[in-house]
């Protein structure tokens, strides 16, 4: 890591901290961001889960001071997303990602589907959430696809808290906040176990990040609703372009 690839890396996780607070797709900032630095691949995608950690752990001290946090569903969703982390993050080292990545750009053009189906939805306030046991699946799942690459899954679990899950958008995004944080925490101590991580260059993207998480969270509470799920749309339709281009 050379001096000025510090300015470009602080501001670079800055932008992916707001983007995740706001609607998810930062990784598809600091992924590319770090490939051209001169990252390996598998490098590049473990180290940047630091910024991911750091990111979460400040946005959920702005969360926990509004008291928008539902801990009674964070342990719950956090064994699949976990179980789920561990399996993607272990597949990441031997799986090529062509097929995988197709199968999400999928995955996100469904999304938007549902998004305009019931765009009401995003606008309600004090949905506290019920999470079925059916939907357990879907939380192992996006946990593996975390794990695997890790770009656009918040913008999945978001979007699946608030469609599936009956939860507000700042409920919704306060424990998408928690579960990164839990099931990213598992990845980033596989990737570590396999020597990929770069400590000096991800601590470096995660100052940035974390202040952009804490900031993006404050805009989450203050201003809410309608306009997240426009960014979770613009954020979905990013995410199917760079997956179809990456395959």
């Amino acid at each position: 890591m050379e001096l000025w690839h510090l300015p470009i890396l602080v501001a670079g996780g800055f932008v992916c901290g707001v983007l995740n607070a706001l609607a998810g797709g930062g990784s598809f900032v600091t992924l590319p961001l770090l490939l051209m630095m001169g990252l390996p691949p598998q490098v590049a995608n473990a180290t940047n889960r630091l910024a991911i950690v750091l990111q979460c752990a400040g946005g959920l001290v702005t969360y926990q001071r509004a008291r928008v946090i539902p801990w009674s569903h964070v342990l719950s969703l956090s064994i699949p997303m976990v179980l789920g982390s561990l399996a993607g993050a272990y597949a990441a080292a031997y799986l090529h990602e062509e097929i995988f990545t197709k199968v999400m750009a999928v995955l996100f053009a469904a999304m938007i589907v549902t998004i305009f189906i019931d765009p009401k939805r995003w606008e309600r306030e004090h949905g506290v959430g019920r999470i079925r046991l059916r939907l357990y699946p879907i939380f192992f799942l996006m946990g593996a696809y975390g794990g695997f690459l890790q770009a656009g899954v918040g913008t999945l679990v978001i979007s699946v808290l608030v469609l599936l899950g009956g939860y507000d958008v700042v409920r919704g995004n306060a424990l998408k906040f928690a579960l990164a944080l839990i099931f990213t925490l598992a990845a980033v101590a596989l990737f570590a176990g396999a020597g990929q991580v770069r400590w000096g260059t991800g601590l470096v993207l995660a100052a940035g990040s974390t202040l952009g998480g804490v900031i993006g969270a404050r805009l989450v509470i203050t201003k809410g609703r309608r306009w997240v799920r426009i960014l979770v749309i613009l954020a979905a339709l990013a995410a199917i372009a760079k997956l179809l281009l990456k395959g």
